[in-house]
């Protein structure tokens, strides 16, 4: 390999100083994104999800269906209808079977 002159040498040293401080400061702000990400999702509410038609079905009225929703969201749940979520992990939605909702 040829010798490297003194000018090609600081220019060198200047784009691997540009790029490490480049590297180093998308670092920084990455983390100050991931961080706030995780401040975000630290302070949701955790989601229940409870299909209607189903607590229906398991002999619930629309009257208890109410209370044990505002039950939920007074212990910090949110409570979305199953019919108004597109798509959701299976844990997020409530089972109603015998006496699921009383």
């Amino acid at each position: 390999m040829a010798l490297l002159t003194t000018p090609v040498r600081w220019s060198l040293t200047l784009l691997f100083g540009a790029v490490l401080a480049g590297v180093v400061v998308g670092l920084g702000i990455s983390q100050t994104r991931l961080s706030a990400l995780a401040g975000d999702t630290a302070r949701q509410p955790p989601v229940v999800i409870l299909s209607v038609a189903e607590a229906v079905r398991a002999g619930l009225d629309a009257e208890q269906i109410r209370v044990f929703s505002e039950r939920l969201a007074e212990r910090g749940f949110l409570v979305l209808d199953a019919q108004a979520v597109l798509a959701a992990p299976a844990e997020l939605s409530l089972p109603l079977g015998e006496g699921g909702g009383q």
